[in-house]
């Protein structure tokens, strides 16, 4: 201790403290919320991936392999830009309508899917619905207790009604021609007169006139198919009930000349009776450069 009278003064010198964030403070927030951002941009992604057919995938690869930021014909910027040279290309027309149809048939389809979903409750899992390179497939499935037409029999029972009732108002709204196929099991008739064939017949016309009775358009039904037991959902199990189905395919513009002229090369190929042989190749051979 300082002697008394020294005069030296005693200092004391006080160390504040400072507590840092650390932990507690709130920067690792605005991090976590960007991961989080770009990982549900990451699965929106994939999901519309998925949701493409093959085609659309291909258009959407040959877009980005082909895109330029430079168009036009003179150096200078604006309209004055010009392509450089080298292994750039435009995007083709072709490419670009195949995209913007791919897009317009997803939204269909979920518009489709969300009325369903709506609708029919616990029958919608009797209406199974896929984007495919036609256009939009509808399945309207049997289930276990609970099918959709009498058995062995074309007359719609009250669930085919519902579910045909509910799928009329989902395609009112939508321009596109429409294909009706139907579909068996494997079990087979005993009456040779009438077959799987003749069945899956009566049965897609019996969805066809459901189908005008609410209100579609007859000139929207492209044509009726009978395919019989020739193309089963589950190929595993031929018996399985979801085999038995009624199929609607809401095809696009493409998918429509292509159908009318299979159409037309049937109707020619009928008529070879009535037409000489070299009336018959003209014809063919007509028919086959308007397919290409």
């Amino acid at each position: 201790m300082p002697e008394e009278g020294s005069g030296n003064p005693i200092i004391i010198k006080k160390i504040k403290k400072t507590v840092h964030g650390g932990h507690h403070g709130g920067a690792w927030k605005v991090a976590y919320a960007d991961f989080v951002t770009a990982m549900m941009a990451l699965f929106l992604v994939l999901w519309l991936v998925a949701m493409m057919s093959i085609q659309a995938k291909k258009g959407v690869a040959e877009y980005f392999r082909s895109y330029s930021i430079f168009k036009g014909d003179k150096a200078g910027g604006g309209k004055g830009m010009s392509v450089l040279p080298g292994d750039i290309i435009s995007v083709g027309e072709k490419e670009e309508q195949s995209i913007k149809e791919e897009i317009k048939k997803v939204k269909i389809a979920n518009q489709i899917a969300d009325m369903i979903q709506q609708e029919l409750g616990e029958l919608k899992n009797q209406v199974l619905i896929k984007v495919t390179d036609e256009g939009i497939r509808m399945e309207l499935v049997d289930k276990i207790g609970s099918p959709m037409f009498e058995l062995g029999k074309a007359n719609l029972v009250q669930v085919g009604n519902k579910i045909v009732d509910v799928v009329s108002e989902s395609l009112k709204n939508i321009d596109a021609k429409i294909i009706i196929e139907g579909h068996t099991d494997s079990y087979q008739y005993s009456d040779e007169d009438y077959t799987n064939w003749e069945l899956s017949a009566d049965r897609a016309n019996a969805v066809r006139r459901a189908l005008i009775k609410n209100g579609i358009e007859a000139s929207k039904i492209l044509k009726v198919v009978s395919l019989a037991d020739t193309l089963p959902l589950n190929e595993e199990d031929p018996y399985d009930p979801i085999n038995r189905r009624v199929s609607i395919l809401i095809v696009g513009s493409k998918n429509k000349k292509d159908a009318e002229a299979k159409n037309k090369s049937i109707e020619v190929i009928s008529n070879k009776d009535f037409l000489d042989e070299g009336e018959f190749a003209s014809l063919l051979k007509i028919n086959k450069e308007n397919s290409e």
